[in-house]
């Protein structure tokens, strides 16, 4: 399985704090069957952190887990805060993009709010060679109030990445049946963990098999976790950034 929102990354936002947290988080991945987990630090166009700084931190974490026999592969990412410049700023190349291929961007909605911006800047982004991939809009204040601007981002090529935790109810029974109902409405390509650290919020996406299985199909969980990931990782034709 591949993870693509994983905050593994030792000290650079709210998920892991040192490199044991990240180490412990790896080894949990590793035994739920993830091979390779996208590292995606929070970041906004004004506080980074850089793409110069992720890289440095995935290669330093890369080699601790070859140190420590953990067959783990980290990629850079960033979890992206929804901004109206934020077009302007990925096209300068201070925003990391998924695997640092510059085709996908990890784009975060406001949890509050209904932004009047976001279908503007997701159309913005895909001007300049970016597909959007909505972090968990499940839990976004937008899915309560206005669902169907969901609708028609997808409609016009936006994905939408749904947490595992969502889907167990650990935000609650509407954000579970709103994650579900993305997955049921064929709206949402990615389970991901979201994972923060090694106990409360670990890398762990086996335990929704089940509940994405009776939302979508027999295949929906392979393909939430394994296809759609590996297709977004091994694209190309896009410049870096």
């Amino acid at each position: 399985m591949i993870d693509l929102h994983c905050h593994i990354l030792p000290g650079l936002d709210d998920g892991s704090p040192d490199l044991a947290t990240s180490l412990a988080m790896a080894r949990i991945a590793l035994d739920d069957g993830i091979e390779t987990i996208v590292a995606t630090p929070h970041c906004s166009v004004d506080a980074g952190p850089a793409p110069a700084q992720i890289r440095t931190a995935v290669q330093q974490l890369q080699i601790a887990l070859a140190d420590h026999g953990l067959s783990l592969t980290v990629l850079p990412g960033a979890e992206v805060q929804a901004d109206p410049n934020l077009a302007e700023t990925v096209r300068d190349g201070q925003i990391m993009t998924i695997a640092d291929q510059g085709n996908y961007l990890l784009l975060e909605p406001p949890f509050i709010g209904i932004p009047n911006y976001l279908e503007q800047l997701c159309f913005e982004l895909q001007i300049i060679g970016i597909t959007p991939i909505l972090a968990h809009p499940e839990r976004a204040e937008i899915a309560q109030r206005q669902p169907e601007v969901y609708t028609r981002l997808v409609e016009h090529g936006c994905l939408i990445q749904i947490n595992a935790s969502s889907l167990r109810g650990e935000y609650g029974g509407t954000i579970r049946r709103i994650a579900a109902d993305l997955i049921h409405k064929q709206l949402a390509h990615i389970i991901a963990s979201d994972g923060h650290n090694a106990t409360s919020r670990p890398p762990v996406l086996s335990k929704v098999r089940r509940a994405v299985v009776q939302a979508g199909d027999e295949h929906a969980f392979a393909k939430m976790t394994e296809l759609v990931p590996n297709h977004i990782l091994n694209s190309s034709g896009g410049k870096r950034g």
